[in-house]
């Protein structure tokens, strides 16, 4: 019976797994970079591949922008930069988790588009972006960075949502698979910290989601491990400059047996998996490709200063807003083309005050810029310090893999080599901007077993060690989340050596030695408050009974979303230890019963009860109390409380609503501006002119002409059903005109086409009646019936009747007059005879049956039951227990049975 207990549970399961396959699943990952996010799919049915942006492009640019009350994304809200720089949001990444004091705020607001930031409404320690625009009543409108970041996010999900017909899940994912919508997988820099990686989930929470998170050097390595073996252990490093920073990633790749992850492998409980291990991650914040634009577009501004057009403004370039926008654009655009050439030319039109810059850039004078600027070890230090983070050497590295836009600038190609690495380990065999997306997507479906696929485990890595202060342990300082891979976001914590009688704090931060990694993040992570203790144990502390228990505690820490930490759950366990003499505080804690006082119980009663209430307190379960905790966050910046998280998605709900109304209202205006273009080239037509009246075209073209003025004064603000009904008005006056002539082109060959079929179905009248009469005739049967074809008769008289009728009044009709009949009536009439006639030729002939003979038996018998006379006998009444009468006695049975012979 042991041995079929795990078959009959897996068949005992198998109805409620496979039940849920036929709701959807799948993985949705996003690759929120600085500069782009990119978003891959998984799901059952479709490829696996990248989603598509609106104007089919395999990447979206990280930006959010307003044109006045309209809201851009992508690629509409990048080229909105040089008109609205300071109500365009872009490299909002590098700001999450900020507070507004750090200076790497104020150095990035002034790099970028200059942009106004504030306090976050209700958060004074978090940054909110100042719009240009104020409300209706003069108020500011500022939108938190998570708020920002969170349209984002909302953008690529809806993107997904449409690409997969499927909706994303509002929960966080499970590890043991899901189904009915889509899960999240979220990229990260391995170096986030608690603060900005809670500071991004929160921004996905706005966005309606729930994601995991992975750092996109761990999500490129999974890429890599999707088409490639392992039989023995391989180490690669993983180079991602991208745009915000760079990183280097260690990641060992293995082949293991691992436990299975489902019950219908019975027999089997270890399988083959490919495990992806990070070891250790070395990061530089500043290095990255915005840095590169930034020094470019210094170059150019330069270069135009020191002309003639540069040194007549009357505002200094520098203070032009617009003009550096339009200078970074195009610092962006000079980069890339300086990765494959020596020199680049470099143009942009109406720079500042109508003056145009035109003007070249040599990749030498491009990296003495980046020299001087200090930024050249930023490419070549993580290198470094994700060896000596994982204790290796370059020659230990199977392969540097090149990950990221910006390894393509030669500058940055060039510090791989000073750092040491051979040209012979550089490798380019993923997808340099995709990697990430992909392996991310794969990462995320990898926690769900009904996803039939290889099996690889991903196992993230934690930069920072973080430490518990332990008031329970005297205040000492322990490891809980070590400088190793994630492979447990779990860990427990059990004091059964100290009781624990009272409310206590935990804290939890990072290690003293990480104080120059956090760049500038507070190193105090959270304290958890712990209560529900002290007043669970208040009674026996009141009546000097604690003594008389033992305690132990269990706390759970969890790191999930991966690199955050808090208390997961929290339980004491109290245990009663063995005394004579019972309080009745004691038995009323554990339930032993008693009363509140033993004396007032005569001696033998007393005696028994004492034994029977110790015996009940030996035999007693522990009592389990679940505490209460509270999570207080430390340092400067603070998560977003439930309070503030609706509200801001309330905000971002408004907002999609507005820009789904300004959709349709563009739609609609869209839809009646071109039908305008449409009619005033009618209006020019010789057909147009030959089937319609003079006063008719001036009234379409009054009602052009109005609705032409309407739209450019109002159509920025019309009302959808407005424009809805301003088309169909035009298009009343304009049908009729349309219908002539396409009337006027089909009519001949319809009415051809009508005649022919009322020939056709005159024919084969004439035929059917004939044939009925013969067969009336010949006494057989016969496919038709008289009264059907009567009928048929009647109605092609009628049509034939109708059509002459109508033709000859068609005759007498100008060109520009409405006509008699239309072209759809004929088709309509047409497709009725067609279809019974056609109906009428498939009836077959229903056969008729001859009448039977009798057989000679019974003929026989029928002579047989003849009188004398040649009648039929009258029926002998059948016996009374057949008339439903009572049971037969034994003179009726007598009466009614054959004799017998007793003699046999």
């Amino acid at each position: 019976m042991t041995r079929l207990a795990p078959l009959l549970l897996a068949l005992f399961m198998l109805p409620a797994l496979i039940a849920p396959m036929a709701a959807g699943m799948g993985v949705v990952s996003i690759d929120y970079g600085t500069a782009f996010m990119k978003a891959a799919l998984v799901k059952p049915g479709m490829p696996f591949d990248v989603v598509l942006s609106s104007d089919s492009k395999r990447k979206v640019p990280s930006v959010v922008a307003w044109k006045q009350h309209e809201r851009l994304f992508g690629s509409d809200a990048e080229n909105a930069a040089g008109r609205f720089p300071k109500d365009t949001y872009a490299a909002m990444k590098l700001l999450l988790g900020r507070e507004l004091s750090n200076e790497q705020v104020k150095q990035r607001q002034a790099q970028l588009y200059h942009t106004d930031l504030v306090a976050a409404d209700n958060r004074p320690e978090a940054i909110g972006a100042l719009r240009t625009l104020k409300t209706a009543d003069n108020q500011d409108i500022v939108y938190s960075i998570e708020e920002l970041v969170g349209m984002q996010l909302a953008h690529m999900k809806q993107l997904a949502e449409a690409t997969a017909g499927e909706d994303v899940k509002v929960t966080y994912p499970g590890n043991i698979g899901t189904f009915g919508g889509l899960d999240v997988v979220l990229t990260v820099p391995g170096y986030f910290t608690a603060a900005e990686r809670q500071a991004i989930f929160d921004a996905a929470q706005l966005a309606g989601m729930k994601p995991r998170l992975v750092s996109d050097g761990a999500a490129a390595a999974t890429s890599y491990a999707l088409s490639r073996t392992f039989p023995k252990p391989e180490k690669h490093m993983f180079y991602d400059a991208g745009a915000g920073s760079t990183r280097a990633t260690i990641v060992e790749f293995s082949t293991q047996q691992v436990k299975a992850d489902s019950v219908l492998l019975i027999g089997s409980t270890q399988k083959e998996a490919t495990i992806v291990d990070v070891l250790s991650i070395g990061w530089d914040r500043q290095a990255g490709g915005l840095a590169l634009d930034l020094i470019v577009r210094d170059i150019l501004a330069d270069k135009f200063e020191k002309t003639a057009a540069g040194q007549s403004l009357s505002t200094p370039l520098r203070q032009n807003d617009r003009a550096m926008a339009k200078l970074l654009k195009e610092g962006n655009r000079v980069k890339q083309i300086l990765s494959a050439n020596a020199v680049a030319s470099s143009s942009v039109e109406g720079l500042a005050e109508d003056m145009d810059w035109r003007g070249k850039v040599d990749r030498e004078e491009f990296e003495d810029a980046v020299r001087r600027s200090g930024l050249g070890k930023g490419f070549t230090q993580p290198i470094s310090d994700a060896l000596q983070r994982a204790d290796l050497s370059i020659h230990d590295l199977d392969s540097v893999i090149l990950v990221g836009g910006s390894t393509r600038v030669p500058l940055v190609q060039a510090a791989l080599r000073e750092a040491g690495v051979p040209e012979s380990k550089f490798a380019q065999n993923v997808n340099a901007d995709e990697a990430a997306a992909m392996g991310a997507a794969f990462y995320g479906a990898s926690y769900n077993p009904q996803f039939r696929m290889k099996d690889i485990r991903g196992y993230d890595a934690n930069p920072y060690p973080v430490l518990l202060r332990d008031p329970l342990n005297g205040g000492k300082e322990e490891v809980l989340f070590g400088i190793q891979s994630f492979k447990n976001d779990l860990v427990l914590k059990s004091y059964t050596g100290t009781n624990v009688h009272e409310d206590f704090v935990m804290q939890v931060g990072y290690a003293n030695d990480a104080e120059c990694l956090v760049d500038g993040f507070s190193q105090d992570v959270a304290l958890f408050n712990i209560s529900g203790i002290s007043s669970a144990l208040a009674h026996l502390t009141a009546n000097g009974d604690i003594s008389g228990v033992k305690t132990e505690l269990n706390v759970t820490f969890v790191s999930k979303p991966l690199g955050t930490y808090a208390v997961q759950n929290a339980v004491l366990n109290v245990k009663p230890k063995v005394k004579t003499g019972l309080s009745a505080a004691l038995k009323s804690f554990f339930g032993a019963g008693g009363g509140s006082d033993d004396s007032e119980v005569e001696t033998t009663e007393g005696n028994n009860s004492t034994a029977t209430a110790a015996k009940k307190l030996t035999e007693a379960k522990d009592k389990l109390i679940k505490l209460t905790v509270e999570t207080i966050p430390q340092g400067g910046y603070k998560p977003m409380e439930s309070r503030q998280l609706k509200t801001s998605k309330d905000l971002l709900y408004l907002l999609d609503k507005d820009n789904e109304r300004r959709a349709q209202r563009d739609e609609a205006r869209n839809l009646l501006e071109g039908y305008i273009y449409r009619v005033r080239d009618l209006l020019e037509d010789k057909s147009v002119l030959s089937a319609s009246k003079k006063d008719e075209r001036e009234k379409i073209k009054q009602r052009v002409d109005d609705i032409s003025i309407y739209l450019a004064s109002e159509g920025d603000k019309a009302e959808i059903s407005v424009l809805k009904l301003k088309r169909a008005d035009l298009e009343r006056h304009v049908r009729p005109i349309e219908t002539r002539i396409s009337e006027a082109s089909l009519r001949d060959q319809a009415s051809e086409s009508f005649l022919r079929v009322l020939g056709d179905a005159d024919a084969f009248v004439q035929g059917a009646q004939a044939n009925l009469t013969q067969a009336l005739n010949e006494g057989i049967s016969s496919k038709y019936g008289k009264a059907e074809l009567d009928t048929l008769a009647n109605t092609l008289a009628k049509d034939k009747k109708w059509f002459e009728t109508s033709a000859a009044l068609q005759k007498k009709k100008r060109i520009d007059e409405d006509p008699v009949f239309l072209v759809e009536e004929l088709q309509k009439r047409q497709r009725k005879f067609s279809d019974t006639i056609r109906k009428l030729k498939k009836r077959k002939i229903a056969k008729t049956r001859p009448p039977k003979k009798a057989s000679p038996t019974q003929e026989g018998e029928a002579e047989g039951s003849k009188g004398p006379s040649g009648t039929k006998e009258p029926e002998v009444p059948p016996p009374p227990e057949e008339a439903g009468s009572a049971p037969p006695t034994e003179q009726t049975q007598a009466k009614h049975s054959p004799p017998l012979h007793e003699e046999l």
